[in-house]
């Protein structure tokens, strides 16, 4: 019950085709940062990690970056612990404790799916985690939503954009990030 799917097949589009819709726009993210940076090495995190998506599959695409999964509930940690473990992955560590009590400037880079529609108080949270420099890059459905959500923390984000991401075997949903 960490991610909803009643099937495998939809596990593997609802979730980490989903994830891995955005990589080619999280790639061009990452190379601006470490020129920004002159680091060849970004601190990415998956904040409110749940079943692990999008930080388990992005991990599997960028291995030369350290991932931290930030996940506050007990049995999702030990789930993400044992996934990371089975996977081998050695450039992911599971943070098992609330956003908010993550240290300030953690992460050149945060993703997430699902974890809370923006406010000022969580955006606030988002950027309180984020290094000087760094980009936060959600993964969002409808537009119309984006726009809400952006319409209300207008005075805080300034400027951000909207890509539209296509998922194999899920066109008839909006996605983007």
């Amino acid at each position: 019950n960490l991610m909803k799917a009643d099937s495998a097949d939809e596990l593997a589009v609802n979730h980490i085709l989903d994830s891995l819709s955005a990589v080619s726009h999280i790639k061009n993210l990452i190379k601006e940062i470490c020129e920004k940076k002159g680091s060849s090495v970004l601190d990415i995190a998956d904040i409110g990690s749940g079943g692990g998506c999008p930080g388990i599959p992005l991990s599997i695409a960028f291995p030369e970056h350290n991932f931290t999964l930030v996940e506050r509930m007990e049995k999702r940690c030990i789930f993400l612990t044992g996934v990371i473990n089975k996977l081998g992955l050695k450039n992911v560590k599971v943070e098992c404790s609330a956003a908010d009590a993550v240290k300030e400037e953690s992460f050149d880079l945060e993703v997430f799916r699902a974890f809370h529609p923006f406010d000022k108080k969580i955006i606030k949270l988002l950027f309180r985690m984020l290094k000087k420099g760094g980009y936060l890059a959600a993964y969002k459905a409808r537009e119309e939503k984006i726009l809400a959500e952006m319409e209300q923390i207008n005075f805080i984000v300034k400027k951000y954009e909207r890509i539209k991401l296509t998922v194999p075997f899920l066109e008839d949903h909006e996605r983007n990030l």
